[in-house]
């Protein structure tokens, strides 16, 4: 009995031996041994994580209905929290019906991640405050599945893309580059003002003040979310790849000189999600995220009910699921008869933008009486707000367009922590801080001059 020296893998690593053996062997001079076992893991895989899907979404109502509900941001507002079960029997089915169909549907592995994660931030959140709230639009809860439908419908679309594209040296050369000569004006703007302290999370508010004041410049105030959550975390996955040094000290040491420029945490976000989930496919990291986000969930309420700590539940499930959708709500609800059709974003002169002060802070002036309470809104509310459903279908379809081209990239699941925060901008800002503040767009320019077709190189 010999190893099979042919084309039995098709290129692919399995992990297994491929033997000449049995009933076997016919598979494997034709190439497809491999790949029954390959497609068998996969679908395990998916199945597992259909399991904790449901898991983490019946975690999440617990949650809720427990633990969350006795916040005091709903009855500021004057919502009443009460398990409607005509709603609760509906929300149940829809959601095990978008389980079902993102297990069974045959898409990319990138495109099944960010469905994936659609799920956990839009519609899992959106479900349980339908559920959960009088007086809660239903549309809220339409639009959150129709975008999770929409971005899966868009992503099998198959279409080829061509542009130049460079190899993993050539990359991290013009990324190094592109950084070197993109700092030289935040290394004259704000190094007169660099206050070391920050280091120990001391003056992190006065320097914030002092940065504001003493440095007001366009060019800094825009490429700073573009270096911090996509061009240096981008470097940086292509120098843990090449285990070059150099590459991963600079990128450290500038996102280092970031944090104080504006004594900003949110500085490091993109930096740890790329390191975290640098390693496994795409299936294997959305497994152990489901189950990370399981542990959590558990965890909180045990701290909760054991020492009667909600801290965890806070900044945890409430923070990062709960409060974007209930900011919705919010939304949905100021916003319902008068819209502001983009004239915030874009001053056309035509249409004046009607109030004193930007949107998020008016949500937080008229329900919690706060107006330094910057409410900020996903694209869902963000498309209600400008033109009530007509704005929501226009989000939807180019936000779906957007995850459609990059699924036809090929991107390495190494570089997942890029994504990984867009879909955190997706669920608090509105699209076109998104695509532009944040750097949407350059993250679109990343992925097709230099992630495009790495998944075949870096895996």
């Amino acid at each position: 009995m010999y190893p099979y020296k042919g084309n039995a893998c098709n290129g692919l690593n399995c992990g297994s031996d491929c033997t000449e053996k049995s009933l076997l062997l016919p598979l494997l001079r034709k190439g497809q041994g491999c790949q029954v076992m390959l497609t068998f893991k996969l679908e395990k895989i998916k199945l597992s994580n259909f399991l904790l899907l449901v898991i983490f979404y019946f975690l999440l109502f617990i949650c809720f209905v427990l633990v969350v509900k006795d916040f005091w941001e709903y009855k500021k507002v004057g919502f009443v929290c009460k398990t409607d079960y005509w709603k609760f029997s509906i929300s149940v089915v829809l959601v095990l019906l978008n389980c079902v169909l993102l297990t069974v549907v045959k898409i990319k592995d990138f495109l099944y991640a960010i469905a994936t994660l659609l799920l956990l931030f839009f519609v899992f959140p959106s479900s349980i405050l339908f559920t959960n709230l009088d007086k809660v639009d239903y549309r809220i809860f339409l639009s959150q599945n129709l975008l999770f439908l929409t971005v899966i419908l868009f992503g099998k679309a198959k279409f080829k893309i061509r542009s130049q594209k460079f190899d993993v040296v050539e990359s991290q050369r013009l990324l190094l580059f592109v950084m070197v000569i993109g700092f030289i004006p935040f290394f004259i703007l704000y190094l007169p003002y660099i206050n070391l302290k920050n280091f120990l999370l001391i003056d992190i508010y006065e320097t914030r003040e002092l940065m504001s004041k003493s440095v007001n410049n366009f060019y800094t105030n825009y490429t700073y979310s573009w270096f911090n959550k996509f061009i240096i975390p981008c470097l940086l996955v292509f120098g843990i790849y090449t285990r070059n040094i150099f590459i991963i000290i600079v990128s450290s040491a500038l996102l280092i000189f970031l944090f104080l420029c504006g004594a900003h945490k949110a500085v490091f976000v993109g930096f740890v999600l790329v390191v975290l989930l640098y390693r496994y496919d795409y299936l294997q990291k959305i497994n152990y995220i489901l189950k990370l986000v399981i542990c959590l969930a558990c965890l909180s309420l045990f701290i909760f009910y054991v020492f009667e700590n909600d801290f965890l539940m806070l900044m945890s499930i409430r923070r990062s699921f709960i409060l974007p959708s209930f900011l919705d709500v919010l939304y949905f609800d100021f916003f319902r008869d008068n819209h502001m059709y983009w004239s915030e974003s874009i001053d056309l002169g035509i249409l004046r933008y009607p109030y004193p002060y930007e949107h998020s802070f008016m949500i937080g002036h008229k329900y919690f009486g706060l107006l330094e309470f910057g409410a900020n809104n996903g694209i869902i509310s963000d498309g209600f707000m400008n033109w009530g459903m007509i704005g929501v279908v226009i989000n939807i379809i180019i936000v779906s367009a957007y995850v459609s081209v990059l699924n036809q990239l090929n991107i390495s699941s190494r570089f997942f922590g890029l994504f990984f925060v867009l879909i955190f901008l997706l669920v608090s800002s509105s699209l076109t801080t998104m695509l532009l503040t944040h750097g949407g767009i350059i993250l679109m320019l990343l992925s097709f001059f230099f992630m495009r077709n790495t998944r075949e190189q870096m895996g």
